[in-house]
């Protein structure tokens, strides 16, 4: 098997958006790298916007002996594109960006410099934010609500840059759209996570103004979705069978209380659809507790090889 070439850092641009500062911020950062004096690489995947890479390749022909770029010729999911990326680069450090500057110089070698031998991951937190008020109001909505359903202190996973070493994305299952929630997905695989407050830039990319419905719908689900995968994977029975609980209680109680009225009321049931509504939630309940009996089936058969754990040395 060959060896990999030593090298410290590798610096992986997710570009995803047509950004016309691309080449000025691609050589803001090799320069910040190479004033360290460490070796590193950068790697820039085109998730989808090939056509526009090959445009702007041109204006980066200086950092060919550095420069890595992967074009996707249709749009993929973020976890493919770091993991392809993983296995082109060399690094022992990965820097994962996104497609334009978030935070300012100083803080990002305030971030390099975080990672010391106790530290695993590095998140940053843009304090002070300078972009919109809309912009703000979102992100600490949703922040606010991935601290109460995960129960982490995480204050700002909408940051594009990570810090982290190279064994973290390769112990910890990544899919889908879960980029923004690599940390939180680390940390309960046992990595050392580490939330640094760094200066938030003036951005010049990304989406403004309100973001449609079906955006709003797709992080609803992928937060339940974290929950569910950081909580009940290994115990699905516990998650389903509770939400059945739920549905049978209430089908019961709707039921009692019909009955109460039939037998000192006086009132009819034969036509009354409420006791057609107890009965449904009765048989949802039975259905769920049903889906996550196969689930706990499914996971004793074929999880139990799954490793849920990072060792941190061997004494």
């Amino acid at each position: 098997m060959a060896t990999r070439k030593a090298m410290k850092y590798s610096v992986i641009i997710l570009l995803e958006e047509h950004e016309e500062d691309f080449p000025k911020y691609v050589q803001n950062l090799y320069n910040l790298f190479a004033s360290r004096d460490e070796s590193f690489e950068i790697l820039i995947m085109a998730n989808g916007i090939g056509g526009f890479l090959r445009n702007v390749l041109a204006q980066l022909n200086s950092l060919n002996d550095k420069l890595k770029a992967f074009e996707f010729s249709a749009k993929t999911s973020e976890a493919v594109c770091l993991r392809t990326a993983l296995k082109e680069s060399n690094g022992q450090i990965v820097v994962a960006c996104g497609s334009f500057e978030q935070i300012t110089k100083d803080s990002f070698v305030h971030l390099l410099e975080s990672l010391d031998e106790k530290t695993d991951f590095i998140s940053p937190w843009r304090h002070q934010r300078v972009d919109s008020r809309l912009r703000r109001f979102r992100s600490k909505a949703f922040n606010a609500l991935v601290r109460k359903i995960t129960k982490t202190d995480l204050h700002d996973l909408n940051c594009r840059v990570k810090i982290f070493r190279r064994e973290v994305l390769e112990e910890t299952e990544l899919y889908g759209n879960m980029y923004r929630y690599l940390p939180i997905l680390a940390a309960h695989k046992g990595f050392k996570i580490k939330e640094v407050r760094c200066e938030h830039s003036q951005e010049h990319g990304g989406k403004s103004g309100v973001a449609n419905i079906p955006e709003y719908f797709a992080r609803i689900i992928d937060i339940l979705t974290l929950y569910f995968n950081t909580r009940f994977t290994k115990k699905p029975l516990r998650f389903f069978s509770t939400i059945g609980l739920g549905f049978i209680l209430a089908g019961f109680f709707i039921t009692f209380y019909v009955f109460l009225q039939r037998f000192f009321v006086g009132h009819p049931i034969g036509d009354r659809p409420i006791l057609l509504l107890a009965i449904l939630l009765m048989v949802l309940g039975v259905q769920a507790a049903s889906v996550g009996l196969l689930g706990e089936i499914i996971v004793f058969t074929h999880g139990r090889k799954k490793k849920e754990y990072t060792i941190e040395k061997t004494i």
